[in-house]
């Protein structure tokens, strides 16, 4: 494989030399091969006063993958108008490469999903209608997309309040496949969907709950899905999922419950948004009935609890629980988790 990727570099760097001198094919070949030697400020230099825009904008969709996306970052910083055209023929470019996504995080990412983490992660220039049109590339040719599905995802969560039209049939099928692996992805599409308000699509998003809800062991409890979507969507014909969540994932179990972690909280959301005997009959489990593993400082499980049910309770009809927590709350441990839910709240609910 060693001896394959070097007879592919030395190709593409031999067909790219035929279009540059002798002084710009050495400054390519560095690039390829070298080091962060090339990102100093001397061979920038240097590089801006050999290569001109049209030749720089030419190298972003270099067959290396590693000068490619040299140049393409040139092209964010200095002629981000260039991008959008670049990334767009790219799209299909399944060539990968290691990318630093934090000081401290590499990952393996495509030429184009690279493109757009430079473009939109790190620095978002294109325009609305750029990103429109982008999405809806990705959304209609998914299957050979994939590989730029968090975007698609991300797409998806920013513009869930308003489905576009157009994108209901593609999506449908995306759901229909049932992609068990990407629990995100799941989540983001569920609560887009639900969003279209069709009926016909209320079996096939029941099912999807119901299969999400049973993967205990794709996803920690906190953050499954099928409870996170309820907690947003909590129709009637969805509360047997939740006690089923309960009875499978949560009962003869131990749960975190300190000051600034409550590990069942999306579900005591979600059961408090129903009012129904039933929904009663589950807080109690949940407050009364479910183990919860001792902490240094002590559980402030009665703390969470009254909180949340105080907060998404107003019309009192869990008003049972309250007053039989009310005589166990610890002023120290609730103001912590009063100052937990005035940070957080904002971004994840």
């Amino acid at each position: 494989m060693k001896i394959r990727a070097i007879i592919i570099l030395s190709l593409s760097l031999a067909l790219t030399s035929c279009q540059y001198n002798e002084k710009q094919q050495k400054m390519i070949h560095q690039i390829a091969t070298s080091n962060n030697s090339v990102y100093e400020n001397t061979f920038r230099k240097n590089l801006f006063e050999e290569f001109s825009k049209r030749k720089i904008v030419q190298l972003s969709s270099n067959e290396n993958p590693k000068v490619a996306l040299y140049f393409f970052q040139i092209l964010v910083e200095k002629y981000p108008e260039e991008c959008f055209g670049v990334l767009m023929k790219n799209l299909n470019n399944k060539k990968t490469l290691d990318v630093f996504t934090s000081y401290d995080t590499i990952n393996e990412l495509t030429v184009p999903d690279a493109m757009m983490f430079y473009t939109i992660s790190k620095k978002d220039i294109f325009t609305k209608e750029q990103k429109e049109k982008l999405f809806g590339i990705i959304i209609n040719n998914f299957e050979q997309l994939s590989h730029l599905e968090g975007y698609m995802f991300l797409y998806l969560d920013n513009n869930k309040s308003t489905p576009d039209p157009q994108y209901y049939q593609p999506l449908r099928k995306l759901m229909e496949t049932k992609r068990d692996n990407r629990l995100y992805g799941n989540s983001t599409l569920l609560n887009y969907m639900a969003n279209y308000n069709k009926p016909e699509d209320s079996l096939l998003i029941k099912d999807f709950l119901y299969q999400a809800a049973n993967e205990s062991m794709q996803s920690p409890t906190h953050m499954n899905p099928a409870v996170d979507f309820i907690k947003h969507h909590p129709k009637p014909s969805y509360f047997p999922i939740l006690e089923e969540f309960y009875n499978k994932q949560v009962k003869g179990k131990a749960f975190s419950a300190y000051d600034s972690f409550f590990e069942l909280e999306d579900l005591t959301i979600a059961t408090l948004q129903y009012k129904t005997e039933k929904a009663r009959d589950l807080m109690k489990n949940i407050a009364f009935h479910t183990t919860y593993k001792p902490e240094e400082s002590g559980t402030a499980i009665n703390e969470h609890l009254y909180f949340l049910v105080k907060k998404y309770d107003p019309s009192n009809y869990f008003s049972e629980i309250t007053n039989a927590l009310s005589p166990k709350i610890n002023k120290v441990k609730m103001d912590s988790v009063v100052s937990k839910h005035d940070r957080w709240d904002r971004y994840i609910h």
